[in-house]
């Protein structure tokens, strides 16, 4: 709810004064009577006492904080992925991520103040993801409305490791005349984890030499160790409960002190070890079984909303492009029906391959074996 009411203090010059007979406080604590100012898109004072005749009040609302949306690839594109190697621990999604992706302004107005993205699970070891809140930044569309945009909190958070079949579903061993950047490995799921003890092994010795006095200087070798010491989060998307034990056997061999499984499927078959290893979950989105599962493809109505956000635009709503024939109603339908679901590769890669154990019951899973959890969108 705090969420929306920035939305509409974002929308209008003067300040936002709202009264609510319930407040939670995000600390497990909850106020009653409660007037609220928002001014400039913050929170400038709360109080308790009776509602003034300029408030905005609503029966039975109760306030909450905005929510923080811990896994989420929004203005994550098929650009922002780097493919031509199988390990890039120096790449940062923040300087990839498409910052005015409409999905913000989307999530802004559903209470989602904050996101966590996470870099594309195409590589193996992909890089570091980044920090956003949903509003707040420059759109690079000049037509577009203010504070649409998301800005960079964090620009260097967690690494991301990917296990499972995403990073070698299209790598392939050498056949006829290589001439892409496919012809390499990883081509299978074992391929994979060797790969990850492959570079952190050499992370390993790297840290050695530095500590017996060599010189020696790599940024990708600094950021492995960095992740090995616990400086630097390590967030492993595993789907399948033996990907989730892989997860757990490379944190006992390498030692990463801050460890968190990303997406987590089948978590909730493997909850006595991530408790006993004191690991917790992001949850991805919430899927049912592979035959129907939500991800077998984008849908038509998803695309539309993608292409036609409900956002308020500024006075050039009405306005046309020379040389350009906007698409609308059926005409727009039949092209979005037609894109491939390569366009979506975050939101689909791998998951109806991996979901044969999926339920939408898994965080009451997880958090009835005492697992730590929090929710994603991605």
């Amino acid at each position: 709810m705090f969420a929306f009411l920035l939305y509409l203090s974002l929308c209008q010059e003067s300040p936002l004064v709202l009264a609510a007979d319930t407040m939670l406080d995000g600390r497990g604590g909850t106020k009653q009577n409660v007037i609220l100012t928002v001014e400039d898109g913050r929170i400038d004072s709360i109080r308790i006492g009776e509602a003034p005749s300029e408030a905005m009040y609503i029966p039975g609302a109760v306030l909450v904080p905005g929510f923080v949306d811990a896994y989420s690839y929004a203005g994550v594109g098929s650009g922002a992925a780097e493919e031509s190697r199988e390990s890039v621990p120096t790449a940062l999604l923040s300087g990839t991520v498409s910052l005015d992706d409409p999905a913000f302004a989307r999530a802004l107005r559903e209470g989602v103040t904050s996101s966590y993205l996470a870099p594309d699970s195409l590589a193996v070891i992909a890089g570091r993801g980044t920090v956003v809140k949903n509003w707040g930044g420059t759109p690079s569309n000049l037509f577009a409305s203010a504070n649409s945009a998301a800005r960079v909190v964090e620009s260097a958070a967690a690494l991301k490791l990917t296990l499972g079949s995403d990073p070698s579903w299209r790598n392939h061993m050498p056949y006829g005349q290589p001439d892409d950047v496919f012809t390499r490995r990883p081509t299978t799921r074992m391929g994979v984890t060797w790969v990850i003890r492959r570079e952190f092994h050499k992370a390993l010795q790297y840290r050695k030499a530095r500590q017996a006095g060599e010189t020696l200087s790599d940024p990708a070798m600094d950021i492995l160790v960095a992740a090995i010491e616990g400086t630097i989060s390590v967030r492993v998307q595993a789907r399948r409960a033996h990907d989730v034990e892989t997860a757990l056997r490379l944190q006992r061999e390498f030692g990463w002190q801050n460890l968190m499984i990303e997406e987590g499927t089948e978590a909730h078959l493997r909850s006595a070890m991530l408790v006993d290893a004191g690991v917790s979950v992001v949850l991805g989105p919430a899927t049912d079984a592979a035959w129907r599962s939500m991800h077998d493809r984008p849908q038509v109505a998803e695309l539309r909303m993608l292409v036609e956000p409900p956002i308020p635009h500024a006075d050039h709503e009405d306005e046309t492009v020379p040389g350009v024939t906007p698409l609308s109603g059926v005409a727009l339908d039949v092209v979005l029906a037609a894109i491939s679901p390569d366009q979506a590769r975050g939101l689909l890669a791998g998951r109806t391959r991996e979901s044969n154990h999926a339920t939408p019951a898994a965080a009451a899973l997880l958090a009835k074996e005492g697992v730590a959890f929090a929710f994603g969108s991605a």
